[in-house]
């Protein structure tokens, strides 16, 4: 599927489910939800767990031939030739906290993907990130832009101006973690008189599709974390790596404006 105007549905019919995904991780927000550990260490709730359950019951509907990736139930393999992987909550640690920046996240993939193994940028047709406490969402589909949409209405989502690192506002979800695996990228930023943020996830990449950041860096992503943010970013006008410099779904990310990423990436 190369054409622009068939993704359009299909990027529609993704920012639905997003709500309506989001919706039901607001009726759990700031409520004490309980919450459990899962054997990487990580947590979940209910509020995850009935999201992605929603999520996955409209795509079997609508498409049942298409393959899922989900954080919570894992793969499930289809018959055609698209993945659709999702995140629940992304940050569900700001989501416990009674944070408002947490995320639901959905990508469309060309091809198979399970998750195992980076695969090009270029293979995600579909991506939306909604902030369902925030109000916002932002969405975008292969040729046909980024659209940011809020209680303000909807308009294009386009990265900021270009700005010189030493003027840069950079985010990223956890510095301790950026220090500890990423030394010279971290000092980098930190000398260079940029204003740096954190309570990032994805929050901080809405926050760079939008132009109200300049740039959002993670060392350690997973697939799911990462999947919606490439065609997002590059929609938007701006560029979206990993660490390594290379335009995959992996396992750490850099975006940011073009000429912002090109001065950042050389410390990564």
């Amino acid at each position: 599927m190369t054409d622009p105007s068939e993704l359009v549905p299909l990027r529609r019919f993704a920012e639905r489910l997003a709500i309506r995904a989001g919706a039901i991780t607001l009726g759990y927000f700031q409520s004490g939800i309980a919450v459990e550990t899962k054997s990487d260490r990580t947590p979940v709730t209910r509020a995850d767990r009935e999201a992605e359950a929603e999520i996955a019951r409209e795509i079997q509907e609508s498409y049942p031939d298409h393959a899922i990736l989900g954080e919570e139930s894992g793969y499930r393999a289809g018959s055609g030739d698209y993945t659709w992987v999702i995140d629940p909550i992304d940050g569900t640690k700001s989501f416990i906290a009674g944070v408002p920046l947490y995320t639901v996240l959905i990508a469309l993939i060309s091809g198979v993907f399970d998750g195992s193994q980076p695969i090009a940028s270029d293979r995600v047709l579909v991506g939306v990130v909604h902030a369902p406490a925030a109000r916002e969402t932002v969405s975008a589909s292969r040729g046909s832009g980024a659209v940011w949409s809020s209680s303000a209405g909807s308009k294009p989502a386009r990265v900021c101006a270009p700005t010189p690192i030493s003027d840069a506002r950079i985010a990223t979800t956890d510095f301790a973690s950026l220090m500890r695996r990423r030394p010279r990228l971290a000092a980098a930023i930190g000398e260079s008189g940029a204003m740096t943020r954190t309570w990032g996830d994805a929050y901080g990449y809405l926050l760079v599709a939008t132009g109200r950041i300049d740039a959002m860096i993670d060392p350690v992503m997973n697939p799911w974390d990462v999947a919606p943010l490439p065609v997002i970013i590059e929609e938007a006008g701006g560029v979206l790596t990993d660490l390594r410099g290379d335009r995959v779904v992996g396992d750490s990310t850099i975006a940011a404006t073009p000429a912002l990423h090109a001065d950042l990436i050389q410390y990564a």
